[in-house]
């Protein structure tokens, strides 16, 4: 009778050896992603609601330094209590690109889309066709009241630029070229006129 526990025994032995050889490919789980915090360390609580719009991330609707911001408390409906907010640390927090005035009586601050001027509703930048040195420009409201228009006599807009950012639309957007379009006019022989603005500037 011929012995095989000598091969048994060599092939278990061999067996193990492999095993323990094997590399150990276990995808270590990835690290959860920090929570949204403000600049001095509050947790951002969301969702949160502010002048009856609701947030489910930083947003800069009624920012006046052009900064993105959060609610660290709310009361028991989930509405922000004032005072009890801060600018968002965008290392930890996912902010929007927004656009922002480079001149103008508020320059840095971020735009409020839509806004409505001079019973006129704006997605974009707006030509400036009231006469002066800023005439051509294009200007957003950088502040506007709950229903969208803009809070006039405060200095509460700024210059954009002109389409050095996507974001603004300066004359590159549907509605810009819109706007623009309805503001110009061509006749035969005659150079492109814009006219006289309706109405008075912002201020």
């Amino acid at each position: 009778m011929v012995d095989y526990s000598g091969i048994v025994c060599a092939l278990l032995v061999s067996a193990v050896c492999v095993h323990s050889q094997r590399p150990n490919y276990e995808i270590a789980a990835a690290a959860p992603r920090p929570e949204c915090e403000t600049i001095k360390g509050q947790r951002c609580v969301f969702p949160f609601t502010y002048k009856g719009k609701t947030y489910n991330s930083c947003t800069n609707d009624g920012t006046v330094n052009g900064k993105a911001w959060c609610a660290y408390e709310t009361s028991r409906d989930g509405t922000a209590i004032p005072g009890k907010w801060e600018d968002c640390d965008t290392s930890v927090c996912l902010v929007p690109e927004v656009c922002k005035t480079e001149s103008g009586p508020d320059s840095g601050n971020s735009c409020k889309f839509p806004f409505r001027f001079n019973g006129q509703t704006y997605n974009s930048c707006a030509r400036w066709n009231w006469s002066g040195d800023n005439y051509g420009k294009y200007w957003c409201s950088t502040k506007t009241d709950r229903y969208g228009n803009h809070v006039n006599g405060q200095g509460n807009y700024g210059f954009c630029g002109f389409c050095d950012n996507p974001v603004c639309g300066c004359g590159c957007g549907i509605d810009a070229r819109k706007n623009f379009a309805q503001s110009a006019s061509v006749g035969a022989g005659d150079s492109i006129s814009f006219g006289a603005a309706s109405g008075n500037s912002p201020a």
